[in-house]
């Protein structure tokens, strides 16, 4: 049974989709749903024929800030270099997920560059001067709320994106992800049933 650990250590998720996360290291088990942990615990291994069966110590998956299991996980079993995840919902029933082996980090196929901060420190604003975000360090404050921040650099090539620490989150106030790029800070206002393109904002460094 020692010969799956390496194997199973590192972080798994269903290539392509953004939900299920599953980091492993040692006897330790992380569940994410959208890079959010719902469960921490530990495991055991059994051997079952040409696969092996992960046993976690504790089951019930819950959001943070809510104590509620919304959830149980009733199979984890790794066999082939794919992991299947079992999971129980009190109203919909079971769900399977097959996860495979991932490079990814929580915030997905990026590298962080936070090198680029010192690039950002100061005061940005947009042509109209109504929307203003500032950088000190680490901390984006963006409508008087801060937000401590990376930057993050596409593996695949293309803008940095300035993004929340936390990695489930995606978006700020109605606001896409900031782009920066030559310069200038992007980002698009999210306008639910909205025709077209949505409504961009640029910021610039004023100081």
């Amino acid at each position: 049974m020692i010969r799956y650990s390496k194997e199973l250590d590192g972080a798994w998720e269903e290539p392509g989709v953004l939900g299920t996360r599953i980091e492993i290291s040692g006897k330790k088990l992380v569940i994410l749903w959208r890079n959010a942990p719902v469960l921490e615990t530990t495991f055991r291994k059994e051997n079952k024929g040409g696969s092996v069966v992960l046993k976690p110590a504790k089951t019930g998956m819950s959001y943070a800030g809510d104590a509620r299991v919304y959830a149980d996980v009733t199979g984890l079993e790794y066999a082939d270099g794919k992991l299947t995840f079992t999971e129980m919902f009190p109203i919909t029933g079971e769900s399977r997920t097959v996860l495979r082996k991932t490079q990814n980090s929580r915030f997905g196929n990026y590298d962080i560059a936070d090198e680029i901060l010192d690039e950002l420190q100061g005061t940005w604003k947009d042509g109209s001067g109504y929307h203003e975000f500032t950088v000190r360090n680490d901390t984006l404050t963006l409508d008087g709320k801060k937000k401590k921040i990376h930057v993050l650099r596409p593996k695949s090539g293309g803008s940095l994106i300035i993004a929340d620490g936390d990695p489930s989150v995606t978006e700020w106030d109605g606001l896409t992800r900031f782009e920066y790029a030559g310069g200038c800070v992007r980002t698009r206002m999210i306008i639910l049933d909205a025709p077209g393109p949505l409504p961009e904002i640029i910021f610039r460094k004023v100081k």
